[in-house]
């Protein structure tokens, strides 16, 4: 019968879900479409406000896009949401640590190493936050732990090169660095205007260390 037809036509569409958005957001991400990402992400939050998954996202794009004060308050809504994660923590910590919030920035790096003592980027990025918070000594300590726990870690060897120079320790400094162009010559390039290395300017074992490395 006629009356039966329903008034208003059958949407074949299917409604789009938060995981869509985000799983878009993510392929903008990865090809570098911070803006569309960082708009696929907010459609995401629009549908799940609770979704970590999009917020963490959303801060990463935020930062990539130089969003600084956007992404470290998605950052805080994803600890909110989950105060375990690590990697929020260390993104977090890192997002401090460009902006020179050197306390703020141990303090997300010290609770991330709570969760796993190992993990030797956290480490790193903790004796990042200690040198550049002109603490040379603990640095060390951080970057010569993460190169005992990984001796592959050229970052550890050559930040603990950098915290050595602070210190005067031109041997160490050199030795450290040594490894650390072993591991990745590209260092080199950095090293040579290192203002970190500054010990090291004119000695001539330094210079034979760069020009090995740029030969290699």
């Amino acid at each position: 019968m006629l009356q039966d037809v329903p008034q208003e036509p059958i949407r074949t569409e299917a409604a789009r879900t938060a995981e869509s958005y985000l799983d878009e957001g993510n392929v903008y991400f990865n090809v570098g479409q911070y803006g569309l990402a960082v708009e696929r992400y907010t459609r995401a939050i629009d549908e799940a406000p609770d979704l970590v998954a999009a917020h963490y996202n959303r801060a990463n794009a935020r930062t990539r896009a130089g969003e600084y004060d956007d992404a470290l308050e998605d950052y805080d809504r994803t600890l909110e949401l989950s105060p375990q994660d690590a990697d929020a923590l260390n993104n977090r910590g890192m997002l401090h640590l460009y902006r020179s919030n050197h306390e703020a920035a141990l303090a997300d790096f010290e609770r991330a190493l709570a969760l796993d003592p190992t993990d030797t980027t956290v480490i790193v990025n903790r004796g990042l936050a200690q040198l550049q918070g002109d603490v040379p000594v603990d640095a060390v300590a951080s970057f010569t732990e993460a190169a005992r726990i990984d001796p592959n870690d050229a970052a550890a060897h050559y930040g603990a090169a950098q915290a050595a120079a602070d210190l005067k320790r031109r041997d160490d400094a050199l030795a450290h660095l040594r490894q650390a162009l072993l591991l990745e010559p590209s260092y080199a390039s950095g090293a040579a205007s290192d203002s970190k290395l500054a010990l090291l300017e004119g000695d001539a074992e330094f210079l034979q260390l760069l020009r090995g490395a740029g030969e290699g």
